[in-house]
């Protein structure tokens, strides 16, 4: 097993891993708990699970091919980099909360708030799809804190579904993972970036291509516009790539209004300068519809 187990302490016993929740290439999560404050906490990892190991009695990790030495700890920095960009940048009420920042075991953690709740997409896997009025009024509160990314010049990169969490108690949507998020500087160039990612069904043919090197909404937009289809639908939409190659997606319910379908439809072009540029865009087509 690559995780951390439960009961492992962390920064000197400030931190305790309570579970492990999920990994992706870059990084596992865990939800933990602040031992002085007693309160649950989500602690992000870097482990490039490819190229580290990790010594179970002692938790280090070591990084398993001298040639990947490098890269791993390039990625360490930039993970570092941005979890401070997260910490100081984005406060808003829409996006998950980073609180804390460390290095250890060899590796670099952060800490953020813990959501109590469900992705949109466990909750489309248990109850299947979502209604016109709940779908549009998820995507209009993450469509705010996305809007809110974009007004930093940073792009999220990875919005789904699954990095949609809906807090049980006041039932509002929460942007989270941040993890391969990129921020630009005034001259639209690029000053942070991991490895891009990729998820099938919500990345756009540029992300497909590795070619976001300018500040461009359109590319988180494609991925809202995705997310919504999958809520009205419980379908995960075909690749980007699928769709260049000439698959179509599955019709939308015919309870969906116009309105909707129009704003999905122009999300998802396949030409990012066909989608509308700008979340405030793409969110009046859908003024007019649900509460």
């Amino acid at each position: 097993m690559n995780n951390l187990k439960a009961g492992t302490l962390l920064q000197n016993g400030k931190y305790k891993i309570v579970r492990f929740i999920n990994s992706g290439g870059f990084g596992c999560t865990y939800e933990g708990v602040h031992t002085m404050l007693e309160t649950k906490v989500a602690i992000k990892e870097f482990f490039v699970k490819d190229f580290c190991n990790r010594d179970e009695a002692t938790s280090h990790i070591t990084i398993g091919t001298e040639s990947k030495r490098a890269l791993v700890a390039k990625l360490r920095k930039k993970f570092v980099e941005e979890a401070k960009i997260l910490f100081k940048e984005l406060h808003h009420p829409g996006i998950v909360r980073v609180t804390d920042i460390f290095e250890e075991n060899g590796t670099a953690y952060y800490v953020m708030d813990y959501i109590e709740g469900r992705s949109l997409n466990d909750i489309v896997k248990t109850q299947g799809k979502l209604s016109e009025s709940d779908a549009l009024r998820y995507i209009r509160q993450a469509g705010d804190a996305l809007a809110y990314v974009h007004s930093k010049n940073m792009l999220h990169l990875d919005i789904k579904p699954g990095n949609i969490m809906i807090d049980k108690i006041s039932d509002k949507a929460v942007l989270i993972d941040f993890g391969t998020s990129k921020q630009y500087d005034e001259e639209d160039g690029e000053n942070t970036s991991t490895l891009m990612c990729k998820t099938p069904g919500f990345a756009p043919p540029e992300q497909m291509g590795n070619d976001v090197v300018k500040f461009t909404p359109a590319t988180d937009i494609y991925s809202l516009g995705a997310t919504l289809y999958k809520l009205l639908t419980g379908i995960t939409p075909p690749s980007a790539t699928q769709l260049i190659s000439g698959d179509e997606l599955e019709p939308m319910p015919k309870a969906v209004s116009e309105n909707t379908r129009k704003a999905v439809e122009q999300a998802m072009q396949l030409n990012k300068n066909k989608r509308p540029q700008t979340v405030a865009e793409f969110l009046d087509i859908l003024q007019q519809v649900g509460n």
